[in-house]
């Protein structure tokens, strides 16, 4: 095993302990505070999924970006880094959504009719293989997809890893501070995101190794 792999490992292992002390212990106090502080409003998600649907968005740059490689079009890195980052949102759009369905949790609050609640309905807890908007709470989609985004970029490049690690940071008080979700749920969601962009990440780099490999083997032949 790699040192890599043990480092995720140990995330993976860290990010479950977190969830069920912030499940037990945080996330119901600090719903209930943020309520108390700002009451029922629309959450700015809402806005902006009205405007700027992220899995569509993703799709159509992918797509786009696909046709240009099958034309034969060379990528500059900064190119390669949006048709990575295209890739792992994707991933991370379907994977969240199972997970989703595989935890069943219910929201902080009430964001539209028909969504039970913490706040409003009392209503805590997980619900495994329930589906349904009322239990798509965990984990954040909208944390999963900022951390995959800003992975690849941390990855790629380095010198901007602060400002991923604080982009990452934002989206998760963001998230938290307007009660669209818990505090497990975005932790949960930065996780998969981080994930996510590591693992499209080393798939590439191994198909980078791959074909160097290929091209080695294709030149001792012509020797």
């Amino acid at each position: 095993m790699t040192r890599l792999f043990k480092l995720w490992f140990i995330g993976l292992i860290l990010t479950s302990a977190f969830v069920v002390l912030s499940f037990h212990w945080f996330d119901r106090p600090i719903a209930l505070w943020i309520y108390e502080i700002f009451g029922e409003h629309p959450t700015p998600t809402q806005v902006v999924d009205r405007i700027f649907s992220i899995p569509r968005m993703t799709a159509i740059v992918f797509a786009m970006y696909g046709l240009i490689a099958i034309m034969g079009r060379r990528f500059s890195k900064l190119e390669t880094a949006v048709a990575v980052c295209t890739m792992s949102s994707l991933a991370t759009l379907v994977i969240k959504d199972q997970l989703k369905f595989v935890f069943g949790r219910t929201w902080p609050d009430t964001w539209r009719p028909g969504i039970t609640s913490f706040v409003h309905d009392n209503v805590y807890g997980f619900n495994f293989f329930h589906a349904g908007k009322a239990f798509e709470s965990f984990p954040s989609g909208h944390a999963a997809t900022a951390a995959a985004l800003l992975s690849v970029v941390w990855f790629l490049f380095p010198h901007l890893r602060v400002i991923c690690a604080i982009g990452v940071v934002a989206a998760d008080i963001g998230l938290v501070a307007v009660n669209q979700h818990f505090l497990g749920d975005v932790v949960a969601g930065s996780f998969l995101g981080v994930s996510t962009g590591l693992f499209t990440i080393a798939l590439w780099r191994a198909s980078e190794l791959e074909a160097q490999i290929a091209k080695v083997a294709i030149s001792d032949e012509r020797r």
